[in-house]
């Protein structure tokens, strides 16, 4: 690990480091960074004892004299908190170079770098957007993106393609009207693809316009298993326009909460567009809101036949008196169907939203 941290610092000038601050034996980022540093460890009793009183809290049992471990920190380094976890950062300035130290669970890497970051010596930074893209392949995009390059030499072109939705193209330069027009340009030709030019999620920006046009939403899921209202509840201030969700698993179920006639499951079956459309009927019927939203498939692994395979996702969007009914074939494991169905009908509602003749 020393040597590691030697040849690394020898080729940047910042080295982030995770994992290895925890209670257990193997745990010996502390004391690495320390012999490398030349510095010793600092044993800090007061945060040792709110480790003691947090474990006996939360377990109701004496603590394990290993939490020990937990409270040294590097001398001389910057104590970084974490409000996800136990595990402690610290920052250290190592003549030019600069050493962070992260805990390894992702929650608590996030919680931690986010105060890291106050202490970490950065260039200014260069004018940045992020232009999101749904229903256009990254190869549809690739032509322009050239020719724009040429154009546009002082700015860099980086696209990534966001799995569950389409390809997103990161711009960075020294000059923020050049991305202005680089911006207006991609809107000529890409107008009703670009979802945002700022690098908000696709979910981030449906509930923003619904939440402005004052429009609310509930979800009827069967096969997406909760994943549509899972989505829509990471949003901040979802609240105002989600009243909630019903997973309608069975039959019965679909029958008895959504409304959906015994008729049209015997004749369609659950995997079709007219149940579809009937949950999402029935659920904007029972949360009384504007728009119901639903998925109904057959994610797999089994059940799925010749008639209906698996990777076979009806969805339906009902909002006021028009409907919208869908019918796809995702290809994936159960999950992977399960967000591409979710993440799908969330395009669609998009793009009614977004659509200027529409009036709700």
């Amino acid at each position: 690990m020393i040597r590691g941290i030697k040849g690394a610092l020898e080729r940047a000038d910042l080295l982030v480091i995770t994992g290895g601050l925890g209670s257990t034996f193997d745990d010996i980022t502390r004391q690495t960074v320390a012999r490398y540093a030349g510095r010793p460890l600092i044993y800090d009793g007061d945060y040792h004892g709110s480790l003691e009183r947090s474990f006996e809290s939360r377990f109701r049992r004496k603590a394990p004299a290993d939490l020990e471990r937990q409270a040294y920190t590097v001398e001389g380094s910057t104590i970084l908190p974490n409000a996800a976890g136990s595990a402690r950062g610290c920052f250290l300035k190592m003549g030019a170079g600069e050493i962070v130290v992260l805990p390894g669970p992702p929650m608590e890497m996030k919680a931690v770098f986010a105060e890291a970051i106050k202490h970490m010596s950065r260039p200014a930074a260069p004018f940045t957007r992020t232009v999101g893209l749904v229903d256009i392949t990254e190869p549809e995009i690739e032509k322009t993106l050239e020719e724009l390059l040429d154009r546009f030499v002082n700015v860099k072109f980086v696209t990534r393609v966001k799995y569950y939705t389409g390809p997103t193209v990161i711009l960075s330069g020294p000059n923020g009207e050049q991305l202005e027009e680089i911006i207006v340009l991609l809107r000529e030709k890409y107008g009703e693809n670009i979802y945002t030019t700022i690098g908000e999620e696709l979910a981030d920006v449906v509930v923003k316009m619904l939440v402005e046009r004052k429009k609310t939403v509930s979800t009827a899921e069967s096969c997406s298993g909760g994943r549509l209202s899972a989505i829509l509840t990471s949003v901040p201030g979802v609240s105002a326009i989600f009243p909630g969700g019903i997973v309608a698993y069975s039959n019965e179920v679909k029958t008895s909460l959504l409304s959906v006639r015994r008729e049209t499951l015997e004749s369609f079956g659950a995997v079709s567009e007219e149940t579809a459309g009937e949950m999402a009927r029935g659920v904007a019927a029972v949360f009384g809101t504007d728009i119901g939203l639903s998925v109904s498939g057959i994610a797999g692994p089994s059940g799925g036949s010749i008639e209906k395979p698996v990777g076979l996702v009806c969805t339906a969007i009902s909002f006021g008196k028009r409907s919208w009914s869908y019918t796809d074939r995702f290809r994936g494991d159960r999950e992977t169907i399960q967000l591409r169905a979710a993440h799908t009908i969330f395009k669609r509602l998009w793009r009614i939203l977004w659509k200027e003749d529409y009036t709700g």
